[in-house]
């Protein structure tokens, strides 16, 4: 095997398709990328960790086809570094030689039999979504998955696709974050699957929002769920089990209404989380009167930390506390100039709105002190 290509698109693929390369896996071949010829000016980059799979193609020059395996990590840290452009790889015998602008690298390689190809599996169901609307539906929820393995259905993305429509939600039972948007097509029933977050997470590196008209193939057979886009095929295992009724944990009424600058919110929490750090349970607290909000922390070992924020208040007066991370990760998501938060008393949930969009809810549960 012989190709050359631009070291921009083998980086760049090679950083995508990494992803999927095993840490530490049982078997050594896992931990590594293998790369296809494919014609005469194409290549194609795949890793598989068993749960996740992706692939990814891009153009070369070949001058000899063939295949092998070596180290994701490896192959990716020495093509970073190469001084040149372009890049000249070449396989003899258990080494492949990595070419640029005077450097050279050997890399050792494994068995190509014994790695185990994407395997194009049968899935009738199809779904189509534009690339930025996934991106978006993915950067609203998944910081809000679940990170205990012990109960897998919370640390994956529920999708539920009905009609045109589809709708993204995640929980770790103590918040939930909910996204909703059109379908490039009606998909005419109703589907529902849970997707691994570690999977969109990696999807997403790829989505660029600037593709406006890209379209995202969404494949699906009730076991596993592929995305195809863009000369980039991501197949993965989806999370057995019944993803809990959200609907129960989205207040239907609230007592008090707040709507506060994001800006300034984001500001004043980012200031007061410094302290907030060194409480047991990452908390702040919320103090909320008819002039706004004062945003505090307090650590009996450090000291006290407190900012106050202007806002439309409607309704009495509430003193409540939440993890730190619960309302610093939403403010990182939203886009609306002003948000409205919903409360009811200092035991329940808030609600978080952008006011006039209907499509994103996210819930956060107090820390009771």
């Amino acid at each position: 095997m012989k190709f050359s290509c631009y070291k921009s698109d083998l980086v760049e693929a090679l950083s995508f398709v990494s992803r999927a390369a095993a840490v530490k896996p049982m078997t050594p071949v896992l931990s590594g990328v293998f790369i296809r010829t494919e014609g005469s000016a194409g290549v194609e980059l795949q890793a598989n960790n068993n749960s996740t799979a992706i692939a990814a193609k891009i153009p070369v020059n070949v001058e000899v086809p063939g295949a092998t395996v070596v180290s994701a990590k490896r192959f990716l840290d020495f093509a970073r570094n190469m001084p040149d452009d372009t890049i000249t790889l070449t396989l003899e015998d258990n080494t492949l030689a990595l070419e640029s602008g005077g450097a050279h690298v050997d890399l050792l390689t494994m068995n190509p039999d014994d790695f185990p190809k994407i395997q194009a599996e049968e899935m009738p169901n199809t779904f189509k979504v534009k690339v930025p609307v996934l991106a978006e539906l993915i950067r609203r929820t998944v910081y809000a998955v679940s990170d205990d393995k012990s109960r897998p259905v919370f640390t994956g993305v529920n999708f539920i696709f009905r009609g045109e429509d589809v709708t993204a939600v995640a929980t770790n039972t103590h918040r939930l974050a909910l996204a909703k948007d059109k379908l490039a097509e009606d998909c005419g029933n109703i589907f529902e699957f849970v997707i691994r977050g570690d999977t969109l997470r990696d999807l997403s590196a790829r989505l660029d929002s600037k593709d406006a008209e890209e379209i995202v193939t969404i494949n699906y057979n009730g076991k596993s769920a592929a995305f195809t886009f863009n000369n980039v095929f991501v197949t993965t295992r989806i999370i057995e089990g019944q993803f809990p009724p959200y609907g129960r944990v989205i207040p239907k009424e609230s007592v008090l209404h707040v709507k506060v600058n994001t800006a300034e919110l984001k500001e004043a929490v980012r200031f007061v989380s410094g302290m907030s750090k060194e409480t047991e349970y990452n908390t702040i607290k919320f103090d909320i009167a008819r002039d706004g909000i004062d945003i505090s922390a307090n650590s009996p070992e450090v000291g006290g930390a407190s900012k106050p924020v202007e806002a439309d208040v409607d309704g009495d007066d509430l003193i409540i506390s939440f993890n730190v991370d619960y309302i610093s990760d939403v403010l990182k998501v939203v886009t609306d100039e002003k948000l409205l938060l919903e409360f009811n008393d200092q035991y329940s949930p808030v609600k978080v709105t952008e006011p006039g969009n209907d499509n994103f809810i996210y819930i956060a549960t107090p820390v009771r002190t």
